[in-house]
């Protein structure tokens, strides 16, 4: 298998590819894949079998902890090998894979079906999405709308934020939510499943219609079909077994001439706009690094934009594998930005995200803002299975200078603020608010 070092947390969430099947056996990057079911073929059940085998010795082989947390993994093998002459179809065949490697009880450890990334393996924008334009999040368990695109389909259809979704065709949401909430899943994995199982009913291709329900501002019930928009979206490109996925990007001034930068994912081909924004806000009072809902991609970048903030070096954290570790090193730019820096975090921040979001907070260098994030920050890599399936597993763990294991923690934020509906509904966001106070009583400070 052709193995590549890629750093990622790939979830339902970023993608939103389909409606969320939640199951207690998988990760929220076990989520993201959409439920395929290819009826075996005559020579099928050896194939199945030949990656049922390259899987567990690929985790034997490459995980980073010889003792697999206290799992006794030959025992797992023996567990599950006899049952892969029982699968009938491909489907139930990943979710006995799933099922297995979910015994690790660690984030990065994925299936994804074939097709799940056929797509768009060239840059630009591409018309083959459909796109509503909204962001939700659950906030009491109601799923609330928390962003939304102007001259979206979502906007021309009379959604705004702080309204409650509570039907998606014949999906009741309340209903969904309710069995994430009830599940075996880990706290700190949640609220990505809630948000993905209504993201993923909220997809699909251009033109597709949605029938929507919602409570609006006064709690009443309104009923809407809503039309999904080609997306606006720019495609990365495809590396090795890492696919192509959208992408969004946004860097304007707040009030007081505070900078504002927001991405949705950890990906090379934003990084020279990272670098542009930060260079064109060189003299910001304060810049706000909003890493909401993002799930995280190449790990390395966290010291490309670590190194823009900083004019001296930053150690953000070490990689250890089983043979060896590699520090993360932010190492200065010219004419780094050196002025007050907050960043944005919430459940849905994963992976590069922590990694960036905790080793500049641990560095004293910026302050974090929101709420704790989910705590899936494993370092990992992408491979081929015979099957034509794509494996996901984690290579190493991840500690910060201070030898905080990110991993089932999370980043814990340096002022908690939680999303309220009321106030999304006047149009504030709590968590920029406070970001903005903090800027200014900061800048305020030093004068």
């Amino acid at each position: 298998m052709k193995k590549f070092p890629l750093c990622i947390a790939l979830i339902l969430y970023s993608l939103a590819l389909s409606p969320a099947q939640t199951n207690s056996s998988q990760t929220p990057a076990q989520a993201s894949a959409p439920v395929v079911r290819n009826e075996a073929k005559p020579d099928v059940a050896q194939v199945r079998r030949e990656s049922f085998e390259i899987v567990w010795r690929t985790i034997t082989e490459s995980h980073y902890d010889p003792t697999f947390g206290g799992v006794n993994w030959k025992k797992v093998h023996d567990d599950y090998a006899p049952r892969v002459a029982a699968v009938k179809t491909d489907d139930e065949f990943y979710t006995l894979l799933r099922r297995m490697i979910d015994e690790l009880h660690l984030s990065h450890f994925a299936i994804y079906p074939p097709g799940a990334f056929d797509s768009r393996s060239e840059g630009g924008a591409t018309k083959e999405r459909g796109q509503l334009g909204i962001d939700v999040r659950v906030i009491d368990n109601q799923a609330v709308v928390t962003r939304l695109a102007p001259q979206s389909a979502a906007a021309r259809g009379g959604l705004r934020r702080g309204y409650v979704i509570t039907k998606i065709n014949d999906a009741v949401v309340s209903q969904m939510i309710e069995r994430v909430a009830k599940s075996d899943l880990a706290a700190n994995y949640k609220p990505t499943y809630m948000a993905a199982a209504v993201l993923g009913r909220l997809s699909g291709a251009p033109g597709t219609k949605l029938r929507i329900s919602f409570l609006d501002e006064a709690d009443h019930e309104r009923e809407a079909e809503f039309t999904l928009l080609p997306t606006t979206d720019e495609m990365s490109v495809a590396f090795g077994n890492f696919p192509a996925v959208p992408t969004q990007f946004e860097a304007r001034r707040l009030e007081n001439n505070i900078g504002y930068i927001r991405f949705n994912i950890w990906v090379a081909s934003l990084m020279p706009k990272i670098r542009s924004a930060v260079r064109e806000m060189a003299d910001a009072r304060g810049l706000i690094i909003d890493l909401r809902g993002n799930p995280g991609g190449l790990g390395i970048m966290s010291t490309g934009f670590g190194g823009l903030l900083s004019a001296k070096p930053i150690t953000l954290g070490t990689m250890t594998q089983r043979t060896g570790y590699i520090n993360f090193i932010a190492n200065p730019q010219p004419n780094a930005y050196t002025g007050p820096v907050v960043i944005l975090i919430d459940g849905l921040s994963a992976s590069t995200s922590e990694i960036f979001a905790l080793g500049l907070q641990e560095a004293g260098r910026a302050e974090v803002i929101g709420e704790r994030s989910a705590g899936a920050a494993l370092p990992s890599v992408f491979s081929k299975l015979p099957t034509g399936a794509t494996f996901q597993f984690a290579i190493a763990d991840f500690k910060t200078p201070k030898g905080v294991l990110v991993e089932g923690r999370g980043v814990a934020p340096d002022r908690e603020v939680k999303l309220n509906r009321r106030t999304l509904l006047t149009d504030h966001d709590l968590q920029l608010d406070a970001a903005l106070e903090r800027i200014n009583a900061r800048v305020g400070a030093q004068k």
